[in-house]
């Protein structure tokens, strides 16, 4: 017969695994090529997509082309938040050992990368994300960059092409005309 306390016990240890996730879940984009994580970045969403930006980001890659073509950058969906108190934060001093600050990284990449395997965006114990916006450091500045370089131009109509060599007749009712390319009046110049 098992007793309750195996299962408060087991309860415990499930509780912890499940805090310990998000870090494997990071270590394990680390082994990752590059193209897997560009075709993950085209359907991830919520933490696992700022995970996959932020892994992305520390290997410089910041725009992605997978073997099917499709096209993505890093801050297409996530740029908006740069600068939004998504997250509350507090001020209080933090009480990690072994605290981390901005400079302890090489890039803005890295440190988003460490933000996220430690608790970011819903918690913070390093202070890396100080406005709340889910963004440790400076890489809200990096997803702006991106999306600033690789957004896609918005398509405009262009206005129709107009002949400088046509020349406009007057009928014998005061209407305007010009002769199109097939011989054809066309009425409206």
């Amino acid at each position: 017969m098992i007793s309750g306390k195996f299962f408060v016990v087991l309860g415990a240890i499930v509780a912890l695994a499940s805090c310990d996730a998000p870090a494997s879940r990071s270590a394990s984009l680390s082994t990752q090529s590059t193209a897997s994580l560009c075709t993950q970045h085209l359907s991830a969403t919520g933490v696992n997509l700022l995970e996959v930006e932020a892994e992305l980001g520390a290997r410089g890659v910041l725009q992605c082309t997978t073997t099917y073509g499709s096209k993505s950058y890093v801050g297409a969906r996530t740029e908006a938040t740069v600068g939004r108190a998504l997250y509350s934060r507090s001020q209080a001093a933090s009480s990690v050992r072994d605290d981390k600050n901005c400079s302890d990284f090489a890039s803005a990449g890295e440190a988003q990368r460490f933000f996220i395997a430690n608790g970011g965006p819903n918690r913070d114990p390093h202070g890396l994300d100080g406005d709340g916006d889910g963004n440790a450091c400076e890489w809200g500045k990096e997803l702006k960059t991106s999306a600033k370089r690789y957004k896609p131009a918005p398509v405009r109509a262009s206005a129709p092409r107009r002949s400088s060599s046509r020349t406009c007749y007057t009928g014998p009712r005061g209407g305007r005309y010009y002769y199109s390319a097939s011989g054809n009046k066309v009425y409206g110049c």
